[in-house]
């Protein structure tokens, strides 16, 4: 999320480096731990191993096991082939996600339900979110507090909570999940350590994350993350920083209250997946997949990487920014980002706008067409049996286009044709950026079947027969030449 606007705040602009080598702030708390400024190029932290004390008590554990709203479908776990997620029920979960990092600070809780109250007519299921503000996640302030003064610590006591915010806190996320959406949560990330979370040993961290586990108990459908524009550095990098460290100490805190739903890690940009990191590789659940240049590279190296795990798309471009400098990522990019990472073998994707701060007049823009847009691939993935797809590299044989891997491409210049079949050849999907003629192996098919291209801008859809040689009808309703061929089922 490294962005920077010619108005407004700035978005998370500086990495999240922990390295020894930044100049860093002396805390004056017991164990004292060092923290940086990332105004001055990123993070770095010793964190001390000696606790601190204690300085407030954690509350009864409430119910273990959360309630799941009647006809609400959260991601509770990991399917059985480590590919996708599945909901309190086992059933295989598409996440259609939106990016409101500042949800929790920005917005009165007014706001919140009408935030999220529109973004449950718009068929989203699951939000990124993070606990903490600061400025660099787009909140008020950097001691974390809400845009009427809320702070969530007494005096900067990362165990001395203020019980309204929590509150808040609390009630905001429950009604996400009443609403049908997953919140995959940062209870710590890079842009609010040293900030609005300021601990003072390793111990403190592991404490804290106990108390978020409480915390959470009785909240559906969280999903657990870390970092955030994260770029790990140490001399050891299996062994991790010190930053590294405090954040595996939150989650292993979370762990101790018998929580074990899913968690994973956000690493930097332009393109990153978490088991690149070798400290957190064998750590993660899922991979959180960022990519600025083409989806498919990024999310096919994830998926392919053993043990399986959810190669999930979670961050691409948004709409109304460009962290490349050129105009404002419009909605062909949008709907190439998510078509392209769910016929990679991505379970879901996140879309994101310039309102992830919530920006002044954002109910006006909550219509987005680049939602829109991204709301048709959705749907058409979603009405095949999509937890059976698996990236294919045997059904388009001509006219697939080059595979652009630069961390430097831009989306729009991906050319790229990708396709996902099901292993018994009864359903696929094959996106096709640009007009071109398709040469296809109908032998990977189970029988001709069903066959029609989708607009991806509109969802209009044309049956064609199905043949070795398929042309794209021209220009879609959005003016592109990006099309859908859907084989099957819907």
């Amino acid at each position: 999320m490294a962005r920077e606007r010619s108005h407004g705040r700035r978005r998370r602009v500086v990495a999240v480096v922990a390295t020894t080598a930044v100049v860093a702030l002396a805390l004056a708390v017991a164990g004292a731990a060092w923290w940086w400024d990332r105004e001055h190029q990123g993070q770095a932290s010793r964190i001390g191993g000696t606790a601190g004390p204690v300085a407030a008590e954690l509350p009864a554990t409430p119910p273990s096991a959360p309630e799941t709203p009647d006809g609400a479908h959260l991601v509770t776990g990991v399917g059985p082939d480590g590919r996708y997620f599945v909901d309190q029920d086992g059933a295989p979960v598409l996440v259609r996600g939106d990016s409101p990092w500042s949800l929790l600070v920005d917005l009165s809780p007014e706001e919140a339900l009408t935030y999220l109250d529109d973004r449950e007519g718009r068929g989203v299921n699951a939000l990124i979110v993070s606990l903490l503000g600061a400025t660099a996640n787009g909140g008020p302030s950097d001691d974390g507090a809400t845009a009427d003064g809320l702070l969530p610590f007494v005096d900067g006591d990362v165990l001395s909570w203020v019980p309204e915010y929590w509150d808040r806190a609390h009630a905001t996320l429950a009604a996400a999940a009443e609403r049908g959406m997953s919140v995959f949560l940062y209870p710590v990330d890079g842009w609010t350590v040293g900030r609005a979370f300021s601990p003072s040993s390793q111990q403190e961290c592991r404490t804290y994350g106990e108390r978020v586990g409480t915390w959470a108990a009785d909240l559906p459908g969280v999903v657990w993350m870390t970092g955030g524009d994260y770029f790990p550095a140490a001399d050891d990098p299996a062994a991790g920083s010190d930053v590294d460290r405090c954040f595996d100490q939150v989650v292993q805190g979370i762990r101790d209250t018998g929580d074990h739903r899913p968690f994973s890690i956000q690493l930097g940009y332009p393109r990153s997946v978490s088991t690149d990191d070798p400290y957190w590789a064998s750590r993660v659940d899922f991979t959180f997949v960022y990519s600025y240049p083409p989806a498919y590279d990024a999310v096919r190296q994830a998926y392919d990487r053993e043990p399986a795990v959810p190669a999930l798309f979670a961050e691409g471009g948004y709409e109304g920014e460009n962290n490349d400098g050129g105009p404002p990522t419009s909605p062909e990019s949008l709907r190439r980002q998510a078509a392209w990472a769910l016929t990679s073998g991505s379970p879901g994707d996140f879309y994101g706008s310039d309102d992830w701060e919530f920006l002044d007049g954002w109910q006006g823009r909550l219509d987005a067409p680049g939602l829109r847009q991204v709301g048709v691939v959705r749907d058409v993935v979603e009405a095949l049996p999509w937890w059976e797809l698996h990236p294919s590299d045997d059904l388009v044989i001509s006219g697939a286009g080059a595979a652009r891997t630069g961390d430097t491409t831009d989306v729009l210049d991906g050319d790229r044709t990708t396709a996902a079949a099901t292993a018994d050849g009864r359903a696929a999907v094959v996106y096709v950026p640009t007009e071109r003629v398709l040469g296809l192996d109908l032998a990977v098919l189970a029988s001709a079947g069903r066959a029609r291209w989708v607009d991806p801008s509109s969802g209009a859809a044309t049956p064609v027969a199905l043949t070795e040689r398929m042309r794209t009808p021209g220009r879609n309703a959005d003016g592109g030449g990006d099309w859908l061929l859907v084989i099957g089922p819907g």
